[in-house]
């Protein structure tokens, strides 16, 4: 899908968007991926794969779900799958909000620093210069990956997570604990986030 035609077609109509991150498939049908983080997206207008994907077949899996935006190249923003020649983005404008997307929320100046548990560190300067140097404008929420773990923290009035990993986490809880994925939501006028544990037992509302 061109990105145009995806923002004509369907930014002003998303709502809901899945996240994911670390996949690093190993099956070139992207057989790995659980079923239960497809489900865990059903009824979502957007899937953002923030980095680490591995093998590309995982890519169509969620292309059966929704539209796909996927890392264009290291820190150059995202493309959707088959978009061709688009121009990357690295904001995202639906619902009347903003969202950043980043796969390493480090870059481009190591300001922010993720501390062993997955949570964010931030320096004692304005966060509006932070948002500029990483998205150059300001940012209602700010999605990142590389960490293998779920957070979820707000900073500044501004919300700040991670899906983690649905393959690969770095905080399996149990031997039922397949991963984790994330959902946000962009009605009411502010960002909201499900971090959506999946287990082999898991099944997604109706």
């Amino acid at each position: 899908m061109n990105l145009m035609a995806l923002e004509e077609q369907r930014m002003s109509e998303i709502r809901r968007i899945g996240f994911l991150a670390d996949t690093h498939s190993r099956k070139a049908d992207g057989s790995d991926l659980p079923k239960q983080a497809l489900d865990a997206f059903a009824g979502v207008d957007l899937i953002v794969h923030l980095g680490d994907i591995g093998q590309k077949g995982i890519l169509g899996r969620l292309a059966s779900i929704a539209p796909v935006l996927v890392p264009a190249t290291a820190n150059k923003g995202y493309i959707p799958v088959g978009g061709g020649g688009s121009a990357p983005v690295k904001v995202i404008e639906a619902g009347g909000l903003s969202v950043g997307i980043t796969f390493n929320i480090t870059l481009p100046r190591k300001d922010i620093v993720v501390e062993g548990d997955g949570r964010l560190k931030f320096p004692d300067k304005p966060l509006p210069d932070i948002l500029r140097s990483k998205f150059a404008r300001m940012v209602d929420a700010v999605a990142y990956g590389g960490t293998h773990r779920q957070t979820q923290m707000e900073y500044q009035g501004v919300l700040f997570f991670n899906p983690g990993s649905p393959t690969l986490p770095a905080d399996r809880q149990d031997d039922d604990d397949l991963g984790s994925v994330s959902v946000l939501n962009l009605t009411g006028g502010k960002p909201r986030v499900e971090l959506v544990r999946l287990s082999k037992s898991y099944r997604a509302a109706p």
